[in-house]
């Protein structure tokens, strides 16, 4: 064993011992699926296989990590949401201001305390939204936009043509869920993904901070913005990480006890509470 892997195998140590002190064991197994996923390269493996395999993995995948966050949910309350982490909520795209703190935070099922919901970043001042919007509002050619300075200009083509391609589609055929793209258009679905192991898995991604506020996560930067500048008003996402705060009003919700009049129509509550 070399000195670097001796140093890596000792920091891993540490910082599980770090986790597990700090935030118990259900995370320490958590972070360490989680880990073990990225060595093994699971959602490139999985985007491999045939499609109607991979399709049964997701759902295996699936079922597998609703009944842990189900199971987590009843032993540590106040750390898991009893809401499907899968689930999709349709919200207006223009309420989607802000990133999360810690981007690409892949907790699905999490309920998190802590600032980390006033840590992000504005959208659209990422690059590739700032582009996007320098380009279809402003009238920019891509070398004057953000993305000239992130490639060079073969690589910057290709970027370009695949956006151009996706604003075209999505201003003349409207915003399409991945369910309805794989259904309509299957390869052009499973073309379409990044990290995501499966198309159903691949919607724009949202936590939720402690007053409602939806926050960019992961998961379709430009389809976001696209949406986001052909004022597209309802698009589905997928919910992530909720702030301890904003599940306490879900609680509160559940339990029919009063919450703030100005969520109740928020979208995380449609499944709670029914005003008809």
């Amino acid at each position: 064993m070399t000195k670097s892997e001796r140093d890596g195998m000792w920091y891993l140590i540490k910082r599980s011992l770090t986790t597990l002190r700090c935030e118990g064991p259900d995370r320490l197994l958590l972070y360490g699926t989680r880990y073990l996923s990225w060595k093994l390269q699971f959602h490139g493996l999985v985007r491999s296989l045939p499609n109607p395999i991979a399709t049964a993995v997701y759902r295996l995948t699936k079922g597998i990590v609703r009944r842990t966050i189900r199971l987590l949910n009843r032993i540590y309350p106040h750390k898991y949401t009893e809401a499907d982490p899968y689930k999709r909520i349709f919200v207006d795209p223009s309420t989607i201001e802000y990133t999360t703190g810690e981007i690409f935070s892949k907790r699905r099922g999490w309920v998190v305390d802590g600032d980390w919901d006033t840590e992000g970043d504005l959208y659209m001042q990422r690059t590739y939204p700032k582009a996007i919007k320098q380009r279809f509002v402003e009238g920019l050619s891509w070398d004057e936009t953000a993305l000239a300075d992130k490639y060079d200009q073969p690589k910057l083509e290709e970027r370009a043509t695949a956006i151009e391609q996706l604003y075209q589609h999505i201003r003349d055929d409207g915003y399409r869920s991945q369910r309805c793209l794989l259904e309509e258009n299957p390869d052009t679905a499973w073309d379409g993904l990044n990290d995501a192991m499966h198309p159903l898995a691949n919607e724009i991604a949202v936590d939720i901070g402690r007053n409602g506020e939806l926050l960019w996560n992961i998961c379709g930067q430009h389809r976001l913005a696209i949406a986001k500048i052909l004022e597209i008003d309802r698009i589905p996402v997928q919910v992530f990480r909720r702030h301890a705060e904003w599940q306490e009003i879900r609680e509160k919700a559940r339990m029919d006890s009063e919450v703030p009049p100005e969520v109740r129509n928020h979208p995380d509550l449609r499944d709670i509470i029914d005003d008809e």
